[in-house]
């Protein structure tokens, strides 16, 4: 009878589960070699927030309180491990507060950036955003192929069945071959 009080929910693991797949998804070298995103501190940033901002529109559409719940614990171990990845870098007690708020701004900045291109299916303007936000310093920028793993990877997550998500199970397309 007492056993449910000490069994591990899926809300305790799954959130991790998820967290950890952005993860690995976002360390995938095609984003830096093939897709030309500079391959830097803050370009593996923009990759992995991309991942993260994908995956909580996925939840954001679900709409449902448990989805949210989860999607806010997926982001706070987001918010949690880039404050460690600034300490881990030797970002300075005081500075890290002020870094980790910047950071964070951008991730929503994304929102605002991509939202709605999304939503309507724009490829013309999710480029235009891509380009500024993601390839900026890229010699020769072709932001096609970063709008169509986008694009893509949106409606991958939407044929995910909400239950495997939040048992902490999501599958991500590889970003191999990839081409506008």
């Amino acid at each position: 009878m007492l056993s449910a009080f000490f069994n591990r929910s899926s809300s305790t693991t799954s959130p991790q589960q998820l967290y950890g797949t952005v993860m690995t998804q976002a360390r995938l070298p095609e984003f830096f070699t093939d897709f030309g995103i500079p391959d830097t501190v803050m370009g593996r940033f923009d990759v992995l927030s991309l991942h993260i901002y994908l995956l909580a529109r996925r939840f954001r559409e679900e709409g449902s309180p448990i989805a949210m719940d989860l999607s806010q614990e997926v982001f706070d171990l987001y918010v949690y491990d880039v404050e460690r990845a600034l300490r881990e870098l030797g970002i300075g007690d005081t500075s890290v507060p002020k870094k980790k708020k910047k950071m964070i701004r951008s991730f929503y900045g994304q929102i605002d950036d991509f939202d709605e291109a999304i939503n309507t299916c724009d490829a013309k303007e999710i480029a235009a955003k891509a380009e500024l936000r993601y390839l900026s310093e890229t010699e020769n920028p072709n932001p096609q192929i970063l709008t169509s793993y986008i694009l893509k990877t949106e409606a991958h997550l939407k044929d995910q069945p909400m239950k495997a998500l939040l048992s902490g199970k999501v599958s991500w397309l590889s970003p191999e071959g990839f081409s506008a």
